[in-house]
């Protein structure tokens, strides 16, 4: 009897895995996606956030009650040990403002993918990656796609702030970004920017 692979059941889809993958913030968004990415096969995964875990983040990410006070990155490091051990997981527990600062971009320099996940609009100088921003407010949800550095994430009225926030919007569009990426041809969509805005009340009226 043959030992069942452990992609075995994704193998026959038509999947395009990168190999390596930066995630900056690893909120409710941010935590989410990096453990979706990490269970698909990538390989090395970037995660960079200087927060720790809290009480209140334990509604709404997959850390743990014995995570909280630990950095968010050391925490979603073990997560994703415990299930993919293999996986290269490089850690930046401090703000990507800083690691810009003292080592440019090369800190990311192998990532094919960088996504940003962080509580704010101002776009980062990743215009040569696919680059890809992700958040929510309540019900609603921004995914921007590509943005330039004179844009601003979710312009608008339905442009994502850091207000109500629970289990579902950032399972959601991490889900979907995961599925987004997995499927892309990356060379294809980097530069094309696209800001999609829609609500889970939306979805669910389609159902």
């Amino acid at each position: 009897m043959t030992t069942p692979s452990l992609y075995e059941r994704q193998e026959v889809l038509p999947l395009s895995i990168p190999e390596s993958v930066a995630v900056v913030g690893c909120g409710g968004v941010g935590s989410w996606r990096s453990l979706n990415l990490a269970l698909s096969g990538v390989k090395k995964i970037y995660t960079i956030d200087p927060d720790t875990v809290s009480l209140n983040n334990l509604n709404r990410t997959p850390f743990r009650l014995r995570d909280i006070g630990a950095y968010k990155v050391t925490a979603m490091m073990s997560l994703i040990l415990e299930r993919r051990p293999n996986c290269d997981i490089i850690i930046m527990p401090e703000t990507v403002e800083d690691v810009l600062r003292l080592a440019g971009t090369s800190s990311f320099s192998k990532a094919e993918v960088f996504i940003d996940c962080r509580d704010t609009s101002t776009p980062l100088p990743f215009e040569d990656k696919v680059y890809i921003i992700g958040g929510y407010d309540g019900h609603n949800i921004t995914i921007h796609e590509n943005p330039k550095s004179t844009s601003i994430w979710g312009e608008g009225d339905s442009r994502y702030t850091v207000t109500p926030s629970w289990l579902c919007p950032p399972q959601l569009i991490a889900n979907i970004i995961t599925s987004y990426i997995l499927s892309m041809d990356i060379p294809r969509i980097r530069g094309v920017e696209k800001i999609r805005d829609f609500s889970i009340f939306s979805i669910l009226k389609k159902l």
